[in-house]
């Protein structure tokens, strides 16, 4: 994953990180070498590591840079389906170990077994490959062009832009963790995970100015959207039980397994809240003027 170089103007660092994650994201949904599955998965995690770059730029030239976040962030939507059932899978097969810690280790193959048939249900009566990753290799090549065309201020103001970018990504993590601390609503949380992609791929790309402590951070992270990414798929699986109840057989079963996923979301919900209280504490203003001094002294020393 390219990094930004502190010794280049962002005007030229930031359209080459991201055309190499939007050239990555279209080779992939082109070739398709290991399966659309693994594809439209991959390219995904391109799009967010674009939107995220932008995230951190974005207050320099909102009305440039915002819609075309937004259109990344629409065109991913477009291939979700395709990966969201596989999640679903995902999910199951990482719930049988607490079930059968539970003394439900029963119900995990019939689980497993039901998001499956479901999901080689949804793969037959999905759309052609071609109409859904046409829109989205378009919106790629579009970004490509919109984020070449873009400024982001004076090139001495690079340290401070990145500085705020990362602090308002702070600010808005932390104000997310207050509403998950007062019973949120599962969006919060859903909200907090997007957060915390974000500090993945945003201490990636800056690396370069403080390489141990973003590394550190891209992994205390990286827990916490996989924490919070289980979470959000358990809630996804309790409304499929939910709103599709003929998958999940007899009702006493259906209503022990709901308990247990909820059961199960309460303790990840509990990891995840103590992990970004450490991750996001108070005090991003003086860590924001620290990041800046460093990302100077990276840039003077190249």
């Amino acid at each position: 994953m390219p990094k930004l170089d502190p010794a280049k103007p962002l005007s030229r660092s930031v359209p080459e990180a991201a055309r190499h994650h939007l050239d990555a994201a279209i080779e992939q949904l082109d070739e398709q070498r290991n399966g659309i599955e693994t594809a439209v998965h991959q390219a995904r995690k391109h799009l967010k590591r674009v939107r995220a770059l932008i995230r951190l730029v974005e207050h320099t030239h909102p009305k440039h840079l915002k819609p075309i976040r937004r259109s990344l962030s629409e065109a991913a939507r477009g291939l979700s389906e395709v990966r969201d059932a596989t999640a679903l899978v995902e999910c199951a097969a990482g719930l049988a170990g607490y079930l059968e810690g539970r003394n439900a280790g029963d119900m995990a193959r019939p689980l497993k077994e039901a998001v499956e048939r479901r999901r080689d249900l949804l793969a037959l009566e999905a759309p052609s490959l071609t109409r859904l990753t046409e829109p989205v290799i378009a919106a790629c090549r579009e970004a490509a062009r919109d984020i070449g065309e873009a400024s982001f201020g004076h090139r001495d103001e690079a340290a401070e832009v990145l500085a705020e970018g990362r602090s308002r990504n702070h600010r808005k993590a932390r104000a997310t963790l207050e509403i998950c601390h007062h019973g949120g609503h599962p969006e919060a949380f859903h909200d907090l995970r997007k957060c915390a992609q974000a500090t993945v791929f945003q201490a990636i790309f800056l690396a370069e100015a403080w390489p141990f402590a973003m590394a550190a951070e891209a992994a205390e992270a990286k827990t916490l959207t996989d924490i919070l990414g289980h979470e959000h798929d358990l809630e996804v699986l309790n409304i499929l039980m939910h709103s599709e109840p003929h998958l999940f057989g007899a009702i006493a079963d259906r209503d022990r397994l709901a308990e247990l996923i909820m059961e199960r979301r309460a303790a990840l919900r509990h990891e995840a809240m103590t992990i970004a209280a450490r991750l996001y504490p108070d005090g991003a203003k003086r860590e924001a003027k620290r990041f800046a001094a460093l990302w100077q002294l990276a840039a003077a020393k190249k």
